[in-house]
């Protein structure tokens, strides 16, 4: 491949180098600030003196009667004369401003170019040493607002087509950036002009003869001071009708800059006669003599009262504010807490039929938003198997909020799950965000469902409905998007029956049941919960554990553990307690001996004692699923009849 051309090979890189300029510029004065676009004009007139090799560049701002070229900036290249900055540009080259005017770029490859109308324009450049050159108008909008152009003092040059359309973007440019800077400096100058005369309606002016101690102020200066027309005022007049916490800092600030001069700013409060107080904003200057000596202080004060108090109730909503987010970072802590410690024994231990059988249940039903009512018997982990379906859910990255619907009183169920105003009843002392929307775009856990009151009821009805609260003492509605798993050891249908539950909250929350199987149909689970308890405990004790006995494994899986897991775990825990060696036998409940220290029980006492144990196991419960009544086989009211007869109360 032949080499190209050397003039061709120029032009190419001539080219390449004027693009290269245009996309800095254009970089350059993109959101430029007003303050710094001549600073910038200037850097991009040595930028184009650079790249198009000239030796000057200039640039020029329409007159204000639009009929002549101001120069306003200029870069030569060191070793040439400056052009001068033009007051008139339209004197002294009339054909250049003319040719400009009328939107038209002015080329001027040699000075004998210049027809016979341009001889003052010729003289004016043979004068400066300008030998060739070519202007560029400034447009915006159609309409010229002043020109760019460069030209060579040491040659000649031809000025093609592509360069002269390069240097028109380039103008275009530097003519948006000189439209912003003027259109900014109006409203600048705008603004203040309204700013001063809305300022000036109630600025009180007052002026300071040092020497002599008189104070002279306006008549807006009296009324905002508390001075009477007539009476003659003096810096102890002025410091008097200050505020006596003010005074000193005052007459400190003012002491300062009496001795150094220069601006005083203050912000004080005047006690008036009548006993208002107002705050004031006295901005001012201090002039020296030619010894240094203070000879007069003036300025100009204003009314900020209003200000004040916005800025004082700004303060109190930002405290209110700021205890808001403190108590709600002390409810985020209550709940990691809360389920830092549900989850301290949280892997669900397991590998019987029953149990699997469970767990393809969560897993069809984690991926839904579904709502799930998790049945079975105390102690069989349901609130295991809640965490379960969050964590396998699409909402498992937001903690899962727990409530225990029979740990809470009626009277506060309400406000815990809804969340209440300050005010809202007596005591209410602060806003409380309710459950419901801490568990916004999460899980909500409702355990021991059967015991919420039927009104409470009623408002979750609503919220699974209509996936909105209200909180009490407020009328707005808050959107939520909760998914709720609810849990129970009570039968529902039953309760249902007896009207104690609701029967259309019932059926919307049994979507998808769940029944938690009791430990007696998953006794072959029993060595591997005993063996998770066991390390459980014995790191958290520091016991290490190698064996368990055969026998007391066997012996466990034939105990029907009335109490399922949580009785198993409580039981690890208190033989761990009385470990002494790494081999651990565990006797399974009720055959631990105990010394007789008396005389044979009589049948009363026996019955006495053993109802007492089964109502120490069921909390107290008589009724329903897994009751006391249940467990020894008799109707509540006949187990109610015997308790009262043998003096036995629950607890």
């Amino acid at each position: 491949m032949s080499a190209l051309n050397p003039h061709i090979q120029a032009e190419l890189e001539d080219r390449l180098r004027f693009e290269t300029l245009l996309a800095e510029l254009s970089m350059r004065f993109i959101n430029l600030p007003p303050d710094q676009v001549d600073q910038e004009i200037e850097n991009a007139l040595r930028c184009l003196v650079e790249a198009l090799h000239v030796d000057r560049s200039t640039l020029g701002h329409l007159s204000e009667d639009r009929r002549d070229i101001v120069v306003t900036h200029s870069f030569t290249r060191p070793g040439f004369e400056a052009f001068p900055l033009f007051p008139s540009l339209a004197t002294a080259a009339p054909l250049l401003v003319r040719t400009l005017l009328s939107g038209q770029p002015f080329i001027m490859p040699r000075l004998v170019d210049l027809p016979t109308e341009g001889d003052a324009d010729r003289q004016l450049f043979r004068s400066h040493q300008i030998l060739s050159g070519m202007v560029v108008p400034l447009m915006v909008g159609g309409r010229v607002i002043g020109a760019v152009g460069c030209s060579l003092a040491h040659g000649e040059r031809e000025w093609p087509e592509p360069m002269v359309r390069g240097l028109r973007l380039i103008a275009d440019v530097f003519a948006n950036a000189l439209a912003r800077q003027s259109a900014d400096r109006a409203l600048q100058e705008s603004e203040e002009r309204m700013r001063l005369a809305a300022a000036a309606a109630h600025i009180g002016l007052w002026v300071w003869d040092i020497p002599h101690d008189a104070i002279w102020v306006s008549d807006r200066a009296r009324i905002l001071y508390g001075v009477q027309p007539d009476e003659p005022v003096n810096f102890q007049r002025f410091i008097a009708s200050l505020h006596p916490e003010d005074r000193s800092p005052v007459e400190t600030a003012v002491q300062g800059v009496l001795r150094q001069g220069g601006d005083f700013c203050e912000e004080y409060r005047v006690v008036y006669p009548n006993g208002v107080v107002r705050w004031l904003y006295a901005i001012g200057s201090c002039r020296l003599d030619a010894q240094g000596q203070p000879v007069r202080l003036m300025g100009a004060s204003l009314d900020i009262t209003e200000r004040r108090d916005q800025e004082a109730r700004l303060r109190g909503a930002l405290e209110e504010v700021q205890r808001l987010q403190a108590q709600l970072a002390r409810e985020n802590l209550y709940l990691r807490q809360e389920v830092k410690s549900s989850q301290g024994h949280g892997r669900i231990v397991g590998q019987s039929p029953a149990l699997r059988r469970v767990l393809t249940q969560v897993e069809q039903v984690a991926p839904t938003a579904s709502s799930v009512l998790l049945l079975g018997e105390t102690g069989t982990g349901k609130e295991l198997f809640a965490t379960a379906i969050h964590t396998l859910s699409p909402r498992r990255n937001r903690a899962m909020v727990r409530v225990n619907c029979a740990a809470i009183p009626a009277a506060l169920i309400e406000s815990e799950l809804f969340g209440r105003e300050k005010g809202a009843y007596s005591g209410a002392l602060a806003r409380q965000i309710g459950r419901f929307e801490m568990a916004d775009g999460s899980t909500i856990f409702l355990d021991e469902i059967s015991e919420l009151p039927l009104e409470s009821q009623a408002k979750l009805l609503r919220v699974l409905q209509e996936k909105e609260v209200e909180r009490l003492g407020s009328p707005k509605i808050i959107k939520v998007d909760v998914r709720v798993i609810a849990a129970t050891n009570r039968d529902l249908a039953k309760a249902v029956a007896e009207g104690r539950f609701r029967e259309d909250l019932y059926y919307r929350l049994n979507v998808f049941p769940i029944t938690a199987p009791p430990l007696r149909e998953r006794l072959e689970d029993v060595p591997l919960l005993v063996w998770a308890f066991v390390e459980e405990f014995s790191k958290a004790m520091g016991k290490p554990v190698e064996a368990i006995t055969k026998t007391s494994l066997l012996g466990l899986q034939r105990y029907p553990w009335p109490g399922n897991v949580r009785e198993l775990r409580n039981t690890i825990e208190r033989v761990m307690i009385l470990a002494s060696g790494p081999t651990l036998k565990i006797d399974r409940p009720g055959t631990v001996a105990t010394p007789v220290t008396r005389g044979l029980a009589t049948l009363a006492e026996a019955e006495r004692e053993h109802i007492q144990r089964v109502l120490e196991f069921t909390g107290g419960r008589i009724r329903g699923a897994s009751g006391a009544a249940e467990i020894l086989g008799l109707k509540p009211t006949t187990l109610e009849s015997r308790m009262a007869k043998l003096g036995l109360h629950r607890r």
